[in-house]
């Protein structure tokens, strides 16, 4: 069960689980998740859950809701994910296993756009052979609890990995093609369209 950690002053105020398919936050005493500062506006925020996955929507609200530093209006929540809301941080938390994030995520090759950048292809399991496109500016694998690769691009066209392991310890490389990364027990290979012109992903 995924879980909202609010923290005000690196403090925790209070730790809510997602029970329901909808949570709004904001300054409301109406509110499921009541934040009473003047910062925070009457109805700020929604969480709606569909089906393993929690989207965050911003109700217009007048000082904009943020994920991990970044205004957004939509967004999809990973585990770790840091939501600012004025003057607080809420935290979300979630067990959603590598298997969940693999049927999201992953394409068949025949379906790749030739204009993806780069993409992991997943080298066994059960999805061996099919393809995670790097189309955004995050992709995230696996939880904090078993283990979490984060995968970020950059604004000189690189890939950043952040891997954060089960004793809290912490990796950032850069990936160069052909390297490869093990979630679980899923191993990926990084590809970079750019590197070989001919670089496809292979049939499964």
């Amino acid at each position: 069960m995924s879980q909202l950690i609010v923290m005000l002053d690196k403090q925790i105020l209070k730790r809510v689980a997602v029970k329901t398919t909808s949570i709004t936050l904001g300054r409301h005493g109406k509110c499921e998740i009541s934040l009473p500062d003047r910062t925070i506006s009457t109805e700020h925020a929604r969480i709606t859950v569909v089906r393993d996955d929690c989207f965050l929507e911003d109700l217009q609200s007048t000082n904009g809701t943020y994920v991990n530093q970044q205004l957004i209006d939509r967004h999809l929540l990973e585990d770790g994910d840091i939501v600012g809301m004025g003057k607080y941080q809420i935290v979300f938390r979630s067990e959603q296993g590598l298997a969940v994030q693999l049927k999201r995520l992953s394409l068949h090759p025949k379906l790749m756009d030739t204009g993806y950048p780069a993409w992991l292809q997943i080298m066994d399991g059960s999805k061996s052979g099919y393809i995670i496109p790097l189309r955004g500016e995050r992709v995230v694998l696996g939880n904090q609890s078993t283990g979490q690769v984060l995968i970020e691009s950059s604004p000189q066209g690189s890939y950043i990995m952040r891997e954060t392991g089960t004793m809290n310890n912490y990796r950032t490389r850069t990936l160069a093609p052909g390297d490869t990364l093990r979630v679980e027990e899923v191993t990926f290979q990084f590809h970079l369209k750019d590197h070989d012109a001919n670089s496809s992903p292979p049939p499964p």
